[in-house]
């Protein structure tokens, strides 16, 4: 199976196509040793379907023998059986043994007769495999033949090293393989998704698919599941040294060594490399005489390689002392603090035994790399660390720290290995204890609540009086376990608890005792508290420059989802996304892009939102956070009844629904069922719709039964308690009556009052629809605001007030379909039809349709992001960002960046 060879193979296709519409051709593939051109010839013989096919391989012993390929080439044909007699007869030539200029033209013109002949009964495809090797006047028939092939059903396709083909016959270069392709090559020979590592490492060989083979031969099974960092540069020794081991065993010891010292060096820059050498007492001429054999060159000061697989190659046979001595040797030129990195890690390979100083130089290298690679190299590097750590203390304490690093990269797998591996090392409570901080977290993001909060709790107490400021914070972790697991009434015990142990200026520990506190006490029917701790929460997850982004992520959901904030929370959401995706933290950015998603549908920003909520679904699939999955599936399914896509609403909740029953996470419902209970409403269902939010609504179980009216979705329910005709239950109308009192944020507010108007008599409804508008406008939300309006026009029309009506209706209309809030638009029109103001509802527009990924390229664009960096935010290849660029421009009707922008402003789509 090929892989990334679209082009060439393309390529070979035209070639055929032509052959066999009676318009001959050659094609000449050109490229290193290794690179594919043998699979593409094999390519072509597989598509060659009824062809005659002729072909032949170089052999290097064969090349001072004149017409050796030829005979080889030709023997399928019929005629005599000596080697140069049959090549003379068959060619039509009498020469002697030595053949003047008028005998090599006589073969090469009978060469070509033979194949014109061969031709007639069947289109002939000649392979040549190796041309680099062949006979000389073989190379001359063959180029012979191949410049004149014009009306003739003939292909000749070669391959060879050289650079380029014979004079007048088509060269195409076959390079290597790009990151994709090479990632789904290894793929396929491992039987699995390489580790992103291993993928890099496809870089450091070219992209050479030879030594890809050589190198998923090589590596060990940890370093091909990820459990264990590459050693780089990689030792794809067999298709290296067959490459240019030739060359390198030519060059004088002074200039190997150079050589050998560039290679292991030469990611730390010329100057280090010079350092070393004049370390060893090498002289620095052997880097100029390097340079002078092209093995190397140092363009701009810098020291590269015309080949990745030079490096490779000039360490293959070094003995293992050797290359232990030249790591060291670097390390110690190493000495700039920004070098940390870089030195700890030539200290590893320059060392065999655990050694507490190399073990440090690498902790201190982990956390630079979290900042630099990414929190999945961190880990990488401080499992290293623990490796090489001199005590059972020293190696649990860091692979704990490994196993936070794999946790926050979202490789939940990794993490429990190394938190097993901890355990192993270390009887100490205050090292179990952190232990277990960081394996509850994986726990509750795979869905384990329950373990999660048993975890933490029976970690809280076996530290507590030892550590009363760790033990605090473990029962606030149980307190956030025990809220996730539907158990408000022991989450509200555990958080006082881990408040009032809490030390000062704790601010993680206080934050997310304050966060629990405040979520259990509105979800126990007592907003009025509750609204007032998780503004707090709120506020401290602001302002605490140095909490844990967790703990702000949760807080900030708190808010969004209880009670709306005055203020726009992307102002603290953005920020924080960007630095996970700096950091690589993908096992933290599910749970942030769809906290960012559930206040995009807050705020009307539907589109941005559903593409958030997408991107976040991808995420936690790949990643296993089944908490973010739920969570983010059912906030798809929100944005998606606002938007109007019945079908993806239906699936995303019940997908929802469905990991929520099989996870137990008790209180991660709600989202879904608002989708389901809004998605019924706009499609005028309102008895449906009481079922679905009256369950999103409902006290947890142990409560008294009962629905609650501090969230965003309570006016929907009580929207459609009003179009049922069911009387709304005193409950409800007394918790509407109280919450105004409360001093609500506005957002909040503008539904409560919505709600107070829908149930208000004839004297009443003016006053609150007008109020709610009030709020509506101190803190905008398009698709709230619609919805106000819609619902005042519609009670308008009721009372005969069709002028007063209209204005609000017409407004409702024009901001769902600015939006693209389809269904709900029908609404509007239908109700604008009956006040005599009939309107088309418009076919989406077309920003509206396109998928969430190419409105996330759109965007990208839009703000001046390259193709390149656009790709590399997106993790997607370059091809596929030029795709989704096309096929937009295409969606509306646009041809440059600078519309593009214009077009996402004008639609709000920006």
């Amino acid at each position: 199976m090929l892989f990334g060879r679209g082009p060439e193979c393309a390529r070979i296709d035209r070639l055929l196509a032509a052959i066999r519409q009676g318009a001959g051709g050659a094609v000449v593939l050109s490229g290193e040793a290794g690179i594919g051109k043998t699979t593409l010839l094999d390519y072509a013989r597989e598509q060659a379907s009824g062809f005659g096919v002729l072909s032949v391989t170089g052999a290097e012993a064969e090349s001072p023998f004149p017409f050796a390929a030829l005979e080889r080439l030709l023997a399928p044909v019929p005629g005599p059986t000596t080697s140069m007699s049959r090549v003379r007869a068959l060619c039509g030539s009498t020469a002697r043994e030595t053949l003047g200029a008028e005998d090599r033209f006589a073969v090469c013109a009978g060469f070509f007769r033979i194949l014109t002949a061969a031709a007639r009964s069947a289109a002939l495809l000649v392979v040549i495999d190796d041309a680099q090797w062949l006979d000389r006047p073989t190379l001359d028939a063959v180029a012979f033949a191949a410049r004149r092939l014009t009306t003739e059903r003939i292909g000749i396709l070669v391959a060879t090293r050289e650079p380029q083909g014979p004079a007048g016959v088509e060269t195409s270069v076959v390079r290597g393989l790009d990151d994709e392709a090479a990632g789904r090559l290894l793929a396929a020979l491992l039987g699995r998704r390489p580790p992103d590592d291993v993928v890099a490492a496809a870089a450091q060989v070219g992209g050479n698919p030879s030594a890809l083979l050589e190198l998923a031969g090589t590596l060990s099974c940890d370093e091909l599941t990820g459990t264990r960092p590459l050693r780089l540069p990689v030792r794809a020794g067999s298709a290296a040294t067959r490459i240019f081991g030739t060359r390198i065993a030519a060059l004088d010891d002074a200039t190997r060594r150079a050589l050998q010292v560039a290679a292991v060096a030469a990611d730390d820059g010329l100057p280090v490399v010079s350092a070393v050498l004049a370390h060893l007492g090498i002289a620095g001429s052997a880097l100029e005489a390097l340079e002078d054999t092209g093995l190397t060159s140092f363009a701009g000061g810098r020291l590269s390689f015309p080949h990745p697989l030079i490096r490779s190659a000039a360490v293959s046979d070094l003995p293992p002392t050797r290359r232990r001595s030249l790591h060291r040797a670097v390390a110690e030129m190493l000495t700039d603090p920004a070098q940390q990195d870089r030195r700890a890690w030539h200290l590893t390979e320059a060392t065999l035994a655990p050694d507490e100083g190399t073990a440090r130089e690498l902790e201190q290298s982990a956390r630079l790399t979290s900042e630099r690679r990414g929190c999945a190299a961190a880990a990488a590097v401080m499992e290293q660390a623990a490796a090489f750590s001199a005590d059972e203390a020293a190696t649990a304490r860091r692979l704990c720290a490994a196993a936070d690093a794999a946790r926050r990269a979202g490789r939940s797998t990794t993490a429990l290995r190394l938190l097993d591996r901890s355990d192993g090392h270390t009887t100490d409570p205050a090292l179990r204890a952190a232990s277990a901080g960081v394996r509850g977290r994986v726990e509750l993001h795979t869905g384990a609540a329950c373990i999660a909060r048993r975890l933490w709790e029976t970690g809280a107490a076996d530290i507590g009086g030892r550590d009363p400021a760790r033990g605090a914070h473990l029962l606030a972790m149980a307190a956030e376990g025990a809220l996730v697991a539907g158990e408000p009434e022991g989450a509200l015990r555990l958080a006082r608890r881990a408040i009032r142990s809490v030390p000062p200026r704790d601010i993680d520990t206080t934050l997310l005792g304050t966060l629990v506190i405040g979520s259990a006490l509105s979800l126990s029917g007592n907003p009025s508290d509750g609204m007032r701790w998780l503004q707090d929460a709120a506020a401290l997850a602001r302002w605490g420059a140095d909490a844990e982004v967790e703990w702000v992520l949760f807080a900030e959901l708190g808010a969004v989802a209880w009670h709306g904030e005055d203020g726009d929370p992307r102002q603290v959401l953005d920020p924080l996304v960007h630095r996970l995706r700096a950091e690589g933290a993908w096992g933290q950015l599910p749970l942030a892009l769809y906290v960012t998603a559930l206040a995009d549908s807050r705020l009307g920003r539907l589109h941005s939102g559903r593409r958030a909520a997408t991107e976040a679904v991808e995420l936690a699939t790949r990643t296993g956070d089944l908490l973010a999955l739920c969570a983010a599936l059912g906030c798809l399914a929100e944005l998606e009844a606002q938007l109007g896509d019945e079908g993806a609403c239906r699936v995303h909740a019940a997908d929802s629904l469905r990991i929520r029953e099989r996870t137990r996470l008790g209180e991660m419902h709600r989202d879904a069922l608002d989708g389901l209970g809004l998605l019924e409403l706009s499609l005028n269902r309102p008895d449906r719709a009481v079922d679905h939010l009256e369950e999103a609504n409902r006290r947890p179980s142990g409560y008294a039964d009962g629905v609650l009216v501090a969230r965003a979705s309570s006016a929907d329910l009580i929207e459609a308690y009003v179009r049922t005709g069911r009387d709304v239950p005193d409950a409800v109308r007394e918790q509407l009556r109280l919450l105004p009192e409360l001093g609500l944020p506005d957002a909040l507010g503008a539904l409560i009052c919505r709600g107070r108007a829908l149930i208000g008599d004839d004297a009443e409804y003016d006053t609150w629809f007008t109020e709610a508008l009030q709020l509506h406008a101190r803190s905008p939300s398009p698709f709230d605001t619609a919805r106000t309006a819609l619902c005042y026009g519609e009670r308008l029309r009721r009372a005969g007030r069709r002028r007063d009506a209209r204005k609000h209706l017409e407004a409702a209309f024009d901001a769902f379909r600015h939006i693209g809030a389809r269904t709900w638009a029908a609404q509007a029109a239908t109700e604008l039809g009956a006040v005599g103001r009939p309107v088309d509802v418009p076919a989406a527009a077309a920003g509206h349709r396109l998928t969430p990924q190419e409105l996330q390229v759109a965007r990208l664009a839009a703000r001046g992001g390259t193709n390149r960096e656009i790709a590399e935010q997106l993790f997607l290849s370059v091809k596929t960002i030029e795709m989704h660029l096309g096929r937009l421009y295409r969606k509306l009707g646009i041809r440059s960046r600078t519309q593009l922008a214009n077009y996402l402003r004008d639609n709000v789509l920006a």
